[in-house]
Parts: C-alpha cells; structure tokens; sequence
C-alpha cells in the first residue's frame, strides 16, 4: 500500500478522535458501573426542559465523592442503553470554585481513584498504575491506527466495504472497555506487520510436532487443510520419517516467541518438534488479531498469541479448545434444526494441540489451534461491530454507507430494516434457547451480516467457545454420556446460560445496533426498543396460540398414544414454555445483565468478569 507523507493534519485528527472514543468508553463505563443512569438528572437545566425534550443536547456533571471534584459536559446524546456521546469539552470543579479544562489522562486518574476506593490500599496503587498504562496503551493505538488510515492515498482505500475491509476497520473496539484497543507485546514495527487495522497480510509459521506428542480432535468428516509447499518442505528433511510428524500452522509472531523459549529449545534438540518455515497462502488477520483468514479457500484458524489484547492473554488452553469441540459435535448434530437460509453457525472442525500428559504439556497452550473454516459471501458479508463504527475520514456509520452503495433506491426506512434484521437473528437464537437450552455468544464481533440491496439477508454466529447449554435440556435429550461429558465445560445452570443471551445478544449486540440506528437518524433509542418489544409481544400472542391449538389436539387424541409421539409432545410443550418464560423475561423484567468491564479490569477479573444490572428498554410499562 502506498503512504503520503504523514501529515501533521492527520495526526493531529487522528489523535483527537482516539482521545473523543476514549473519553467517551470511559465515562460511559463508570456511569454504567456505578449506576448512574442519566448524568443529567442533578441539573436544573434537564429539569426545565423535562423528558420529553430535545434529549441530544444536555449538560450534565458528575460528583465524584472520593476526589472531592465535579466533572461537567455536554452530552449530545443521550442513550437509553447509555452509550452516550459527549461534547468536545469536559471541565473539572473543585472546592473552592476552581474550574478548568480536563483531558484523558486527568479523567482515568479520576475515575480509576472513585471505582477502586474500595480495594485494599496497598493494593490501590498498584492496580490504578496498571490500569492507566492500558489505558493510554490503547489510546496510543488506537490514534496510530487511524493516522495510518487516514495517510493512505485515496486510491489505496477500499472504495467499498467487503468482508475483508470490514475485519480490519474496527478502530474503535468495544464501546464500555476502559482499553479496547491496548495490546502488549507487539512492538512499533510489529503493529505494522501484524494489527489488521493496519491491513496486516502474511503467511503461517509452520513446525511439525511429533504424532507420539498430539492429540487431535475433528468433526466427522473433517481434517486440517493441506498445505503442499509445507508438506514438501518436511518430506525433504525427514524422508519417510515425515509420516510420523503432524504439520501445526503458528502465528509468525508466536512461532518467534515460543521457538526461542528454553523447554522449546530442548524438544527440538530431541526432533520432538521440527522448525519448518513459511509456508501456504497469505492470510489477512481479523478484528480479533489472533484469529487470521484466508479469502481464497475461505479456511481460518484460531491462533494461540502470546500477546495480551485488552486484558487477557490471547493462547488456547486445552479447557478452550475442548469446550470448543464439545460444542461443535453437538451442533454438527443438530445443524439441520439450527441453519436456515438466514441464519448460520460458522463452527469450528477441529483442534490440534499437545497432550496433556505429554511432555509438551508445559506449553499446551502455546501450540493448540482451533480451525474455523468461513464460507461465506465475502463481498456482502460483514462484521456488525465494524459496521456500527464510523471511519475516521467519514461523517456515517459504514452500515449506512454500505446500506447507500448496495440500495438501487434511497436509503430504506430503518424501522423496517431493525424488524427485518430481528427476524434472522433474535428470533432463531430465541428458539436455539427454548428448544434446545443451546445459548450463542453472540456478541457484535462474533456476529456477521449478508446484505443484499442493502438489506439483511443472513446472519451468521461464530467461535463456539462462548457457547454454552442448559445442563437440563442436555439431560433431557440423553446429550450427557452420549456428545457430552458429564463434566463438560460447555454445560451450565439454565439461569447462567440464558442470563449469558441476555447480555451478549440484548444488551450487547442490539443495544449497540440500536445506537447506531437511532442516533443516525436523530430519534430516540426507545423508538427502535419498541419494535423488538413487539415482535416479542408477537410472539408471545403465538405461544399461546399454539398452546391453545395443543390443547384441543390433546382433547381429540385417543387416551393411548404411543411413547415415542407422547415423548415428542413432551418435548414441543416444554420448548412452548421456555419461550413464554424467556420473552416474558425480556418483556417484564426491571434489568438486564452488562458486563462490568472497568471494575473487572482493576480486579484482574478478566476470565470471570463481574456484572452489573442495567435498565431494561424492552420492559412493557403499564
């Protein structure tokens, strides 16, 4: 790609805008955390406009108890989920009436003190100065990205979205993480080479692993794809002996971390582990880095990295990649009850990994891949988060602006598009739930979307690592001791699994969607709200009628029936009231589940985020 020279404009607007998304995840993550629903409430200005005003443009202040100060702010717009948007300026009141500009570093310092006052002291410090490094971590980042987008000849941009350009646009990141875009572990020139906002291309670091050290774990009917040129490369150092060594695909980045290390340095000393080189297709990293994809066979792989992004470690343990599997034998299974023309589950096939009684065991989790093939329509297929962002050199979200290129007409009505992309995704992973007890982890970045003529056409859920099913459904349907383990780590209680679709469809998925549609068109969140509140309205009226239409089958059925068509009877009466029960959650219920991500991050509660409870914008009012 070419570069024009790097402009003072373009760092300058880079950095503002970096600055701008950071201000806003973090105050945006406080408020959330801490309860604080609407910043605006306190002030006299909201109270004489009143509710039902012009709610895009407000001041507001927050009262930060421990540091004794006052933050004060515009917000042009206020978000019922509350990712709000901020003005350009926020100000800092002291006691004693001192009154002035505050910038990032100020207002984490800030925010950090008043959500870990509660630690234990000694330990205060130490966590705030860490989580204040990952914060301008990704601060830093995220600019240098987009200075780098922005420096690009015109004509090295894509002019149109595809699949490819959506994966590496996502500037932005998670809208409530304190560091969405910090990675440690890469240098300067790494990014370049590596970071797919960067436009990252580069081919696979292959070893081979001696067969005696592995295990492998495939679908039926699946292997790891061929690589010929790697292959040939064994063959020429091995001879015959290469039919007992299995060839492992590594991040190019990994395989020049681990090969350095000492207990790897031994095992290929012992021909345990056979360096190769550089081998197969060029593959394009996606957003989540580590995970990389080659558009020509449409394969990808799930790459341990040994690179912390956000605030985990990015490496496969043998738990992951068996929860993964677990997952895609029963989906397998199931798949023709699950997939339709518009809606997909892109699974995962197989893992390799060392054994875990093996003497690579120690570094398990620096070599175990997951492979997830991706066959999709690559030039109309997207990922939502990606979508739901604006570019740096842009004024409308890129679902707008691919909504505009694909649409032979105007823009259609937004209403209409929601309801329609409603109907591809919440309904089906409604019905995986009530039938099934299966819960996706279907947030924005595991979330794709075909558009056709602008509009919805399929959706697509992936890595099955967050799936996680009702250990009661799975008894149910002799799934434990036949697919699963009695242990497995894809089982749960059903009020875990379904609180996990609440947060990670609802509240994370729609709840962004929702934002970015609404705050477009200059309306008020609720508005867009009020067509998923009734659609499950709708189908709740549905339920019942089946139910009805249940009722009297029952009636005019003979007293003997056969065990097998009771059993089935069973099954469908069951699933017909877990799907009242989950709407009349949805509908009902005062709160909805949202990760705590700044209060997790300064507890190191990464694996085990806490959560917090939020207003429910689909709760039917009387």
């Amino acid at each position: 790609m070419l570069l024009l020279r790097t402009s003072t404009d373009a760092s300058a607007q880079s950095m503002e805008l970096a600055e701008s998304a950071s201000i806003r995840a973090l105050l945006n993550c406080y408020c959330r955390e801490m309860g604080v629903v609407d910043p605006r409430e306190s002030n006299a200005a909201y109270h004489e406009e009143g509710r039902t005003g012009d709610v895009r443009k407000n001041v507001f202040h927050l009262k930060l108890p421990t540091a004794g100060v006052i933050i004060l702010g515009e917000i042009v717009y206020f978000s019922a989920m509350g990712q709000h948007r901020y003005g350009p300026e926020l100000y800092i009141l002291r006691e004693g009436g001192e009154h002035r500009q505050l910038k990032l570093h100020e207002l984490m310092a800030l925010l950090i003190q008043e959500v870990s006052s509660q630690d234990a002291p000694d330990l205060r410090e130490e966590h705030a100065e860490l989580i204040q490094s990952r914060i301008s971590n990704s601060f830093r980042k995220m600019s240098l990205h987009m200075e780098h987008y922005l420096c690009l000849e015109e004509s090295s941009r894509k002019c149109s979205l595809d699949f490819i350009s959506s994966e590496q646009s996502l500037f932005f990141g998670h809208p409530f993480h304190p560091y969405p875009k910090s990675t440690e572990g890469f240098d300067d020139a790494e990014l370049a080479a590596y970071i797919p906002e960067r436009g990252a291309t580069f081919q696979l670091y292959y070893v081979a692993v001696s067969k005696r050290e592995l295990h492998e774990e495939w679908l039926e009917g699946e292997a790891p794809p061929r690589v010929p040129d790697a292959e040939e490369a064994l063959r020429q150092k091995l001879g015959d002996r290469c039919t007992d060594y299995a060839l492992v695909p590594l991040h190019p980045w990994q395989a020049q971390y681990v090969l350095n290390q000492l207990p790897v340095r031994q095992w290929i000393s012992k021909s345990i582990i056979i360096e190769l080189g550089s081998y197969g297709p060029v593959v394009y990293p996606t957003s989540s880095i580590r995970t990389v994809w080659d558009p020509d066979s449409q394969y990808g792989y799930k790459l341990p990295l040994h690179v912390r992004i956000t605030n985990l470690l990015r490496e496969n343990t043998h738990e992951q990649a068996s929860r993964t599997m677990d997952a895609a034998r029963l989906l397998q299974r199931l798949n023709p009850l699950l997939t339709s023309d518009h809606f997909r589950i892109l699974s995962e096939t197989g893992f390799t990994g060392p054994r875990q009684e093996s003497e690579l065991a120690l570094m398990a989790s620096s070599f175990t891949v997951n492979y997830r093939p991706m066959a999709l329509d690559a030039e109309r297929t997207f990922v939502l988060a990606s979508l739901l962002e604006t570019l740096p050199d842009k004024c409308e979200p890129k679902l707008i602006q691919v909504i505009r290129e694909q649409a032979s007409a105007e823009i259609p009505d937004l209403s209409c598009w929601l309801e329609r992309y409603l109907r591809i995704s919440m309904l089906p992973l409604l019905r995986f739930w009530a039938e099934y007890g299966i819960s996706f982890e279907a947030h924005l970045q595991n979330s794709l979307v075909t558009l056709k003529e602008g509009w919805p056409a399929c959706c697509y859920v992936r890595d099955l690592e967050g799936v996680s099913i009702d250990r009661s459904k799975a008894a149910e349907f002799g799934w434990i001791g036949s697919i699963l383990e009695d242990n497995s780590p894809v089982l749960y209680e059903a009020s875990e699994a379904w609180m996990r679709t609440k947060y990670y469809y609802f509240v994370n998925h729609l709840g962004s969607l929702i934002h970015t549609i609404a705050s477009y068109s200059s309306d008020r969140e609720e508005k867009y709200w009020g067509i998923v509140q009734q659609l499950l309205q709708e189908q709740m009226q549905e339920q019942e009628q089946m139910q009805e239409q249940e009722q009297e089958q029952e009636q005019e059925q003979e007293q003997e029936q056969e065990q097998e068509q009771e059993q089935e009877q069973e099954q469908e009466q069951d699933a017909a009231a877990r799907m009242r029960h989950a709407v009349e959650d949805l509908l009902f219920s005062e709160y909805l589940p949202a990760k705590a991500n700044l209060t997790s991050c300064l507890m190191s509660r990464g694996e085990t985020p806490l959560f917090v409870q939020i207003p429910n914008p689909m709760k039917v009012r009387s």
